[in-house]
């Protein structure tokens, strides 16, 4: 059964109203009137939704299924640990199941995974609610990420604090848009104006597997011509080498990357071609 923690934290994402307490299926603001709607019992807390785009609970929407509390990313870890309030943007199919923590997507993946369907845009909860927010591979799939990151800093208590990962050097993917890459300093930029950065940089919590993509992606170009008959035979024989040196080149790096990565020089070039990163930040007081 999904859990309801957020039901007393919600509020109208237009004007930030209070939402009435005898409209469980059709949520309805009582300061602006505007009215919202439900999916499998899920508050759709998003303006003028279309509850058949978001419902990807049978046609699409292909994603892992994960615990927060497991992923080893110290400050997620630590605030469970604290026992925070916490708000997780693209939830998604995480499992995790403590009345602290508040999962919110735009989308629906499975009925059972989520508290809130929520635009990061327009979030649906009052200012200050809570102690940490944090969100993974979600704002590289938002088309006004620093709408979001103020956001973020107006549902948070001052002190609260943040934690982000964005894709870097990774290809297009996601559903249902791919819209903003970024860099470190880039990222840094988002969350400057109403927080303390306290860390920014390539993230280990993103597996090396996908600095592999780009190479898969080019050894499927190198098999459509290596297998096109009407190719001369030395262009075939070229992308026939170039598949396998790509593949053994993945493999080898998977079992390097780790080792590479550790070393001073193997983190400088690992910093240009990481394919996350991510960051710690802190709400200024007042802001």
């Amino acid at each position: 059964m999904r859990r309801v923690p957020a039901e007393n934290l919600t509020c109208c994402p237009r004007c930030h109203g209070a939402l009435a307490d005898d409209a469980q299926d059709s949520p309805r603001c009582t300061a602006c009137g505007a009215s919202y709607g439900t999916l499998g019992g899920i508050p759709v807390l998003v303006a003028d939704a279309d509850l058949d785009a978001i419902d990807l609970r049978e046609t699409g929407g292909h994603l892992p299924t994960y615990d927060c509390a497991g992923l080893g990313i110290p400050s997620v870890d630590a605030a469970l640990a604290r026992g925070d309030r916490i708000l997780e943007l693209g939830a998604g199919l995480d499992t995790h199941r403590a009345p602290n923590v508040v999962m919110t997507d735009a989308f629906v993946y499975g009925a059972d995974h989520l508290d809130v369907v929520a635009d990061a845009h327009a979030l649906p909860f009052a200012d200050a609610s809570f102690d940490f927010v944090f969100s993974l591979a979600v704002f590289e799939h938002l088309h006004s990420p620093w709408i979001a990151a103020r956001e973020i800093a107006r549902v948070l208590r001052p002190g609260g604090s943040c934690y982000t990962l964005a894709a870097f050097l990774q290809p297009l993917h996601g559903y249902p848009d791919h819209y903003f890459n970024a860099t470190e300093s880039g990222l840094r930029r988002l969350f400057e104006d109403d927080f303390e950065v306290q860390e920014a940089g390539p993230s280990r919590c993103c597996p090396h597997r996908e600095s592999l993509v780009p190479g898969l992606r080019m050894r499927e170009m190198a098999r459509e011509l290596r297998d096109d008959a009407t190719a001369p035979w030395r262009t075939r024989w070229r992308a026939r080498r170039l598949d396998r040196a790509l593949m053994t080149a993945g493999h080898q790096f998977l079992q390097l990357a780790d080792e590479m990565t550790r070393r001073p020089v193997g983190h400088e070039s690992w910093r240009q071609i990481a394919p996350a990163v991510e960051v710690v930040a802190v709400r200024r007081d007042g802001s």
